[in-house]
């Protein structure tokens, strides 16, 4: 069979295997990283989620890019809301159903503006505003939520008190400036005098998905594929040779049934 594999036509189908075992083994790679990076974002995810809370200014510093390793980190904020502004973001889905965010700047005690997301408001009836919108609650409060960072720009014509995703230069525009590259997502809401907030519906733990293994699994795929494309090829010149050399197994008998000579 040596000998086989070493003549001109088998050599060929050797270095079609190899070609393909080459690609499976370039394309089982790529998988393997999206593999990793993205199990890696949920790995961080599940982390920061429910970590205990800290200020700010710990987690992203004023005009600064917002760290990758604290996406989704609980923060703490303490001051009070603009209540002169807000923005109510568009189509925003929430379990099945379409409609705003709420997006407020909130003064921070050291003068600092951050965006908030408030939570989420269901569709009016004629979709081109919300039902109601919460009150601002003024005064001092505490924030708890987790820092995100901003959104690209979907570049819809801008409606006064609106926008069609959370861009922060966007939206910095419209309610006078944010010192932070990062919002954050309203876990709760404190007043300093105890007194009840008004409340949109907060929105759900994001959804992590069964990605990061999808590509695991495809991954597994394409490497099994070298073991398979080259067993398909020695598979066939083992075949070849035993037919070449009369040693390959005669096909069975077939039995013969007792109606089968009945109807011959």
């Amino acid at each position: 069979m040596f000998r086989l594999l070493l003549t001109r036509r088998w050599l060929a189908w050797l270095a079609v295997a190899a070609v393909w075992a080459t690609a499976c083994l370039f394309l089982g790679r790529w998988q393997w990283h999206r593999f990793e990076s993205r199990h890696a974002a949920q790995q961080l995810i599940r982390t920061n989620y429910d970590a205990p809370a800290v200020p700010l200014s710990s987690v992203v510093a004023p005009g600064a890019p917002l760290p990758r390793n604290t996406v989704w980190r609980q923060v703490r904020l303490s001051g009070q809301y603009d209540t002169g502004s807000r923005v109510l973001i568009r189509n925003r889905p929430n379990s099945g159903n379409y409609g705003y965010e709420l997006v407020v700047p909130f003064v921070l005690t050291n003068g600092g503006r951050v965006l908030v997301d408030r939570g989420w408001l269901p569709n009016g009836p004629n979709a081109n505003a919300p039902d109601k919108v919460p009150a601002t609650p003024a005064g001092a409060l505490t924030v708890v939520g987790w820092v995100r960072a901003g959104e690209p720009s979907l570049r819809k014509p801008v409606v006064p008190g609106q926008a069609a995703s959370i861009n922060l230069p966007e939206l910095s525009a419209q309610v006078g400036g944010s010192a932070y590259n990062a919002y954050v997502l309203v876990r709760s809401e404190r007043a300093a005098t105890g007194a009840a907030i008004e409340r949109a519906t907060l929105l759900p733990p994001p959804d992590l998905g069964t990605s990061a293994w999808i590509n695991f699994s495809y991954a597994l795929q394409w490497w099994l594929g070298i073991v398979a494309g080259f067993g398909f090829v020695l598979a066939r010149a083992r075949r070849e040779h035993l037919d070449a050399t009369g040693r390959a197994k005669a096909p069975k008998e077939r039995k013969v049934r007792i109606w089968d000579e009945e109807d011959a």
